[in-house]
Order: C-alpha cells, then sequence, then structure tokens
C-alpha cells in the first residue's frame, strides 16, 4: 500500500480483512484530502465505491424483491417500465440485466453528462440494443441504472431510501448513503474524487449525475461495506446474518454461474470468473464472488477459506492518472497466502478443491445451456400501476 501511494496510484485507502465471525485486519493509509488542508486518512473515511454498487446494492434489492415474491427474474423489464420496450427491448429480462446480457448500450452518451435524471432514463428507454439479448456479454452501466428504476417502481419507493432502509440500516451499516441520502456531517467525511471537486466538474469528467444511481453511488466506510460482506460471506457459507435481508437461498442463487459467452461467468451482480476480475489475485480457488469499482474499489469474497476483502480509495484523487486495479490483485494474493491449515480432517485445500470443483461443474453446465433460452412469462403488472420514480 505504502508503495503504490509512493507511485502515484493513489492518495489512500483503506483495507479490511473479514472472516465470517469478525475483522481480521482493519488499516487505513496515506491521505484522505489535500483541499483545503492535508487531512491524514482513517477508517472513519467515506468513499465513492462505484461499481461495487451493482452488486451489493442493486442486485442485492432486486434479489430480496424476488425473495419477497414481489417480481420474478424472468420478468421483462418493460413490465415494469413500458417505456423500455422500445425500439427491440420488449424480450429484455431483468436476469439479462442483471448478468450483462441484455444487449444494452454500455453507458449514457456524454451529451447527457449534463441532463436530469428523467432526460437520460428516457433516452436509454428510447435507445436500441448492440446485440440480441442472451446471446453475448458486454458490460453496461445502463442495464443497473434501469434496475434501479425498477426497484423504485416494484418497492414503490425511491431506490436509495430502499436500499437503505431495507439492506444497510437493518445490517447496521450507519455510514452508508447514496447522494440523494447523506447528510452534511457524513459529507464530511467523503474522499473528494478530483481536485477542486464541485457538482460541474464531476459531471464534466465522469457523467456523475446527482440522483442518478444503481450503477454506481454507494457512499461508505470500508468498515460499513465490510458488514456487508461478511453477510454475503455467511450466507455463502449457509450462515445466517442479523439483520441481513437476502437469505442463505438467495445469495446462492446470486452466486450460481451463469455463462455468458467468450469464456466469461456471472453471477447475479457478482462477477465470478471474467475478465474484469482479476481482483481475485493468484491464489484465492475459482467459485468465490467480487467485483470492482473504478473510483479504486474492490471487494472479493471467498467462501471456502472464509474471507473477504474490502479495499477502498480515491485513486483518481489529486490527478486522473492513479489506479489500484494491479494493488487490488496483489492485496488479494497476499490475504490468500496467509490462510493457515487448522487441523481437523478438512483443510482449507480441501474447502478450496471443492469450491473449484463445484464452481467448474455449474459453470459448464451452464455453458451448455448457452445462449440462454427465452425464460418465463412476465410476471403481471401491478394494479395500480406504481406511482412514477420521481
Amino acid at each position: 500500500m505504502n508503495d503504490a501511494i509512493g507511485r502515484g496510484d493513489l492518495p489512500g485507502g483503506v483495507l479490511v480483512v473479514t472472516s465470517s465471525h469478525g475483522v481480521l485486519y482493519r488499516r487505513a493509509y496515506g491521505i484522505r484530502t489535500l483541499e483545503p488542508a492535508r487531512v491524514a486518512n482513517d477508517p472513519s473515511t467515506i468513499y465513492e465505491f462505484a461499481s461495487t454498487t451493482k452488486p451489493m446494492a442493486t442486485a442485492s434489492a432486486i434479489m430480496l424483491l424476488a425473495q419477497r415474491g414481489v417480481l420474478r427474474l424472468g420478468d421483462r423489464v418493460g413490465t415494469w417500465i413500458p417505456a423500455f420496450a422500445a425500439n427491440g427491448k420488449h424480450d429484455v429480462t431483468l436476469l439479462q440485466l442483471l448478468t450483462h446480457t441484455g444487449g444494452m448500450q454500455i453507458d449514457y452518451v456524454k451529451a447527457d453528462y449534463q441532463a436530469d435524471v428523467p432526460a437520460i432514463l428516457a433516452h436509454t428507454y428510447a435507445a436500441g440494443l448492440s446485440f440480441a439479448p442472451g446471446t453475448k456479454f458486454e458490460y453496461s452501466d445502463l442495464a443497473f441504472i434501469t434496475l434501479a428504476d425498477v426497484v423504485a417502481h416494484a418497492a414503490k419507493t425511491p431506490y436509495e431510501r430502499f436500499v437503505q432502509d431495507e439492506l444497510f440500516r437493518p445490517l447496521g451499516m450507519r455510514d452508508a448513503f447514496f447522494d440523494t441520502t447523506i447528510d452534511a456531517a457524513h459529507r464530511a467525511r467523503l474522499a473528494p474524487q478530483i481536485r477542486n471537486e464541485s457538482e460541474q466538474r464531476l459531471r464534466d469528467a465522469y457523467g456523475t449525475v446527482p440522483g442518478l444511481n444503481g450503477h454506481a453511488g454507494m457512499l461508505a466506510t470500508a468498515g460499513d461495506v465490510a458488514l456487508l460482506a461478511r453477510a454475503f460471506l455467511r450466507a455463502a457459507r449457509g450462515l445466517e446474518t442479523p439483520g441481513f435481508a437476502l437469505t442463505p437461498a438467495t445469495v446462492r442463487a446470486m452466486i450460481e454461474p451463469h455463462y455468458a459467452g467468450d469464456g466469461q461467468v456471472r453471477g447475479i451482480g457478482w462477477d465470478l470468473d471474467s475478465v474484469y476480475s482479476r481482483n481475485r489475485g493468484e491464489i484465492f480457488a475459482r467459485g468465490g464472488f467480487g467485483h470492482t469499482g473504478s473510483s479504486g474499489t474492490s471487494v472479493w469474497i471467498d467462501p471456502a477459506s472464509d474471507v473477504a476483502v474490502v479495499f477502498a480509495s480515491n485513486a483518481h484523487y489529486p490527478d486522473t492518472g492513479g489506479s489500484t486495479l494491479y494493488l487490488e490483485a496483489k492485496l488479494d494474493t497476499l490475504v490468500a497466502a496467509q490462510i493457515r491449515h487448522q487441523g481437523g480432517e478438512r483443510t482449507a485445500i480441501d474447502a478450496a478443491r471443492e469450491q473449484s470443483a463445484r464452481y467448474s461443474a455449474d459453470a459448464a453446465r451452464s455453458a451448455l445451456g448457452f445462449p440462454a433460452t427465452p425464460g418465463p412469462a412476465p410476471t403481471p403488472a401491478p394494479s395500480p400501476s406504481p406511482s412514477p420514480l420521481r
């Protein structure tokens, strides 16, 4: 970490390693900000977790609504958002969006960086597809922006409020927010993304539009994200966690392999084994799950070794050239290397082999059915129709 900070890859960061029983390691490095004065980093720093929002918030919210019987993964997106069905998108399903196989374009156009949320959604729903749904994998921010809107329609409450009230707060995540819910006291601990940060500069640089979330937008301490990661870890190992809304069976469904073509394997929201899963490192066995965020954040969860690794930084501050992708992989490799034989009949190596074998079999089974056949008939539209998102 200190070497990476010295090279200018990041100004500072926080690393948290947890098992299913509690935190094993927590340490802050470097600085939080240089403006208006230099502030040393500490574990209370709140970071923008960027695309780790996709599995930890958006996909989790969809799965919670599925767990409650409100929607089904085979539902056509147009069932919940009629405008989405335009220009050949009428058969796209929630599951396809969750696995980045829905054919949606990667991101909204740069001209929309200055637009408001309703305009961006309208343009998203009017757009056509990049490829036939269910036939290939292409990572899409627009897919998860759409899924956040589905959550709002299905839950009949704003996406950010639903995630915070149903997922974050019951688990004790008191330092986890979105831009529409964070208060001034917590915002004072938020690490800046760019030098001289302002709403307009964030719009210009990254298209960060206030209130546009789902693909990104989770603001939290590494410690709070570790609480959520530990809940997922415990559920993947068949254990309940007080306050965690998702059951072990639901989490098991989230991390089931979905082959998406060209050797890419995804879970529901989670990355399992794809071009984007290099943060797994060199030692963790396949069968774990995680995600990265472009801001310099990473989560990897390995049920076999009973470890979750959460890393947070503001890598683009103060200069945009910073990157933590190599560092994230090295950190996960170092953590995996520290796992020690605990004795007994079943060793850590046995657990890793079993996890890897189960994953390989499940992924191969999924590949046999690719491209996917059409899903079940959609859930009937609720009556009366859900109120508009905002």
